[in-house]
């Protein structure tokens, strides 16, 4: 009864202060929690960044060991249409021709990486017809900058690895595929074939599919 007495006599200035104070109390707490939240963050901020590897400039031809096997060279015409000629005879560019898509070609040469099974290939790597006076880089080369956190090797193909002419045959409508073959001319045969829609590249050297041959 006298507590009742007593709250029901209380001066409204004094239960508005009250309630003020207890806002006030709560308005200090939560700006203290963000003031230590933010020490927080900004000490992480702060933290020393993780290194990273120095930019690596083309690696010079004489950096990197080449060689010149015994069909890498420059091709007569008459070398070039017969690779042609083989190359048009391939199953899938016979459905292309069948389908009256126009095309044009283009020489380069490939490097194929033997499976570990022993039959096929695992994987490829082209490079532009005009390779022949540079030579093909074979293995690995230790690059790394004096100052670089981590080591950076320029990788070449496979000591094993073994240099076809390739001929790419790029048909239009319809068909809109290109047909690459890779071609021993000294027997005229295709020994690796595969084609891709034009709308994207070849598939990366790691990451091709079993050949598909004629």
């Amino acid at each position: 009864m006298i507590k009742m007495g007593i709250f029901r006599g209380a001066s409204p200035l004094l239960l508005n202060y009250q309630f003020v104070r207890e806002k006030l109390k709560k308005v200090f707490w939560l700006a203290s929690l963000l003031a230590i939240i933010s020490f927080l963050a900004v000490g992480c901020t702060e933290r020393a960044p993780n290194p990273q590897p120095a930019p690596v400039s083309e690696v010079l031809p004489a950096e990197h060991p080449t060689d010149w096997p015994e069909n890498l060279r420059w091709l007569t015409d008459t070398e070039k249409d017969k690779l042609i000629e083989i190359a048009l005879n391939t199953s899938r560019a016979q459905e292309c021709l069948q389908e009256g898509s126009e095309y044009t070609t283009d020489i380069s040469w490939i490097a194929l990486t033997p499976a570990d099974t022993g039959k096929g290939y695992s994987g490829y790597r082209i490079f532009d017809y005009e390779i022949v006076a540079e030579g093909i880089p074979r293995g690995t080369v230790d690059i790394t900058p004096p100052d670089s956190p981590e080591r950076i090797v320029s990788v070449g193909v496979p000591e094993e690895a073994e240099i076809y002419p390739c001929v790419h045959i790029d048909f239009a409508e319809p068909s809109a595929l290109v047909v690459m073959s890779a071609i021993d001319l000294d027997a005229e045969m295709t020994v690796y074939s595969d084609y891709y829609p034009q709308r994207r590249g070849p598939v990366l050297p790691d990451k091709a599919p079993p050949p598909r041959l004629p």
